[in-house]
């Protein structure tokens, strides 16, 4: 094994999903807001549109003006400190980055939570203009990192990012908590015994 790609959200990053808050605060449910907004926020995922324009489209839908940036303003992000620990362990012996559908709005604040530097790399699908998940995703990654997708595994707590990843040939899990993640890990011999 020479790379492991670990995604942010509902992995390393807990309180990811803003939409629930965003939709309170709209005076509609969570559901609704995602079957309203499903494209654009692919679009803003993608990079393909700006917050502003998201808005914009929001309003032109509902007739609802949002005067701030919900995107932004009820993204909370709350790192995870024992899957942390268990990434800087597997960096001891590999190169560990991440693989993430964030977007330009969540940025900032994952930049503060010093998140970034527990990895060899980060990649964004805002930035890369890619979308898990989209087999582009991933091979953009295997190209950047010069690995071939045998020599790769990726770990989500999405069940179909994860068959995104099976679909190229890179060997993936499905997150669901940090001792599960150890165990998957050490299976693969990417743990060194703790001192």
């Amino acid at each position: 094994m020479k790379l492991v790609i670990s995604d942010l959200g509902g992995v390393v990053v807990d309180h990811a999903d803003s939409v629930p808050s965003m939709a309170d605060k709209l005076g509609m449910t969570a559901e609704a807001f995602r079957a309203l907004t499903v494209e654009d926020t692919h679009l803003l995922l993608a990079g393909a549109l700006t917050a502003t324009e998201f808005w914009a489209r929001f309003q032109r839908k509902t007739g609802q003006q949002v005067g701030e940036d919900l995107w932004e303003r009820e993204f909370r992000p709350v790192l995870n400190p024992a899957v942390l620990r268990l990434i800087a362990r597997v960096r001891q012996r590999v190169r560990v980055v991440a693989g993430t559908n964030t977007m330009d709005p969540h940025w900032p604040a994952l930049r503060r939570s010093g998140l970034f530097a527990s990895f060899d790399a980060v990649y964004a699908s805002h930035r890369m203009g890619l979308v898990k998940p989209d087999p582009g995703f991933y091979w953009r990654i295997l190209d950047e990192e010069r690995c071939e997708p045998s020599e790769a595994l990726f770990f989500d707590d999405l069940p179909e990012n994860v068959a995104g990843a099976l679909r190229v040939g890179v060997r993936a899990f499905r997150f669901l908590d940090p001792d599960t993640l150890e165990v998957h890990l050490r299976s693969f011999g990417l743990l060194n015994r703790q001192p």
